[in-house]
């Protein structure tokens, strides 16, 4: 059996245990939830109007999509405990063993963790779009570039989950360090930077935001009602450079992981 047939079978496998669990129907529930309610309160509390904007298919996209990056979270979850818990509850002693090469086994397990992320994300901007279709009758080709950024900061994040697996001894420790990495480290630096008058476009966490900058809408534009000050001062991301550095992450953080991964013994 080939290296590409053992691939699919642990991918298959690893995929139909994350459809098993209740994480995965926890983040699929909340992204929605989320979702919906930026809907009603877009529409509901004339969001636009109270912000003294005008209102647009772009703008509404922007407010509702960004609330689908909640999805992201989702892929800590799904990832955090990929490679740790098989050091952590001893069943790598019967998994490594086999004629399975460990890269193959972590290239499957990111594949099912990238897959389950993007099937939540996918149905995120599915009912964003059947909005705009509701209430504008048209879909801003924006949609498609923000949830291609969107698939790739889920592949940062897994791969930064990963590496942390590959590391950390227990799977609550590699979540939490991702967790952590992403929306305080990553925040505290991005904060310093620009307060400071750089522009941290190398960061994670600010290419992250170009999720909502393919709409051809600025950050000013679209928060100049409140926190306007702060929002001058962020400088919105390109997409196409964002979406080159979330790659950058997502494949050197992958790449550690696999090598460490190798590397680690069962102790």
């Amino acid at each position: 059996m080939s290296e590409f047939e053992k691939l699919k079978i642990v991918t298959k496998y690893e995929l139909l245990k994350q459809f098993r669990r209740k994480r995965f129907y926890g983040a699929l529930a909340i992204t929605l939830l989320a979702v919906i309610l930026a809907i009603a309160l877009y529409k509901g509390l004339n969001l636009p109007g109270r912000l003294r904007l005008d209102d647009s298919p772009e703008l509404f996209a922007v407010f509702v999509t960004s609330m689908s990056s909640i999805a992201i979270l989702g892929a800590v979850f799904f990832a955090g405990d990929a490679i740790a818990s098989e050091f952590e509850r001893k069943t790598g002693y019967i998994l490594f063993p086999n004629p399975v090469k460990r890269n193959t086994l972590v290239i499957g397990k990111y594949l099912a963790c990238f897959i389950s992320t993007a099937t939540v994300l996918a149905i995120a901007y599915l009912i964003s779009a059947f909005a705009l279709i509701g209430f504008y009758r048209q879909v801003p080709i924006g949609i498609f570039g923000s949830l291609a950024i969107a698939l790739m900061l889920a592949c940062s994040v897994i791969s930064m989950a990963f590496l942390f697996s590959s590391v950390l001894k227990g799977s609550m420790g590699a979540t939490i360090a991702t967790l952590l990495t992403y929306m305080v480290i990553f925040s505290i630096i991005s904060s310093s930077l620009i307060y400071a008058g750089y522009d941290p476009w190398f960061l994670l966490d600010h290419a992250a935001n170009a999720v909502t900058a393919t709409y051809g809408i600025s950050l000013q534009q679209a928060f100049g009602g409140v926190g306007g000050r702060m929002a001058g001062a962020i400088k919105t991301p390109d997409p196409i450079l964002s979406f080159l550095v979330l790659l950058v992450y997502a494949v050197v953080f992958f790449l550690l992981s696999i090598w460490l991964t190798k590397r680690r013994e069962m102790v």
